[in-house]
């Protein structure tokens, strides 16, 4: 990881200052999302204080990228379950794009990922991701057409490690 490049794990306490860059990525990083689409998101599933109790309670993982001691990145992990790590939000500003900063937070993903026993990780992403995450080692497992709020998604994979029943169910 880019020592340059800060990469933490965020707390409760950091939503707030999280929560203007997640929803400036929403509106202009995800194409395939309508503008109703993703005001329904972040008013109705993903807002700020949903995110603080899911990051209170451990089920949400946010990891942050920074510079200057401003996020300019993020990936919003769930909780390992049955083995496997799925991204369920990543996200990186526009004018910080193709920097390393999406580099720094695969990397830390995946030693999250193997420190909590996952043999994989996972990642839904919109056509226009395809790229970055082969280039991070992922293979693509296949097409959802017209998926969660109608859109095209690529379901990516990298595995870790074999599967272990007694870490899947920890």
């Amino acid at each position: 990881m880019n020592k340059d490049m800060p990469i933490k794990i965020l707390l409760q306490q950091d939503v707030d200052t999280f929560y203007p860059v997640f929803t400036t990525v929403l509106k202009t990083e995800f194409p395939g999302y309508t503008p109703h689409v993703v005001q329904y998101l972040l008013k109705r599933i993903y807002t700020r204080d949903t995110l603080k109790f899911w990051v209170q309670r451990k089920e949400k993982i946010i990891i942050g990228a920074f510079e200057n001691n401003s996020i300019v990145g993020f990936a919003v992990i769930d909780s390992p379950y049955g083995g496997v790590s799925f991204c369920r939000w990543f996200g990186i500003l526009k004018e910080f794009q193709h920097k390393g900063f999406g580099t720094s937070l695969i990397q830390k993903w995946n030693e999250l990922a193997l420190d909590s026993k996952a043999h994989k990780m996972e990642v839904a992403g919109q056509p226009e991701a395809k790229v970055f995450y082969e280039k991070m080692g992922f293979d693509l497992e296949g097409l959802r057409k017209a998926s969660y709020f109608g859109i095209d998604q690529y379901l990516f994979g990298k595995i870790l490690a074999e599967p272990n029943s007694v870490n899947m169910t920890r």
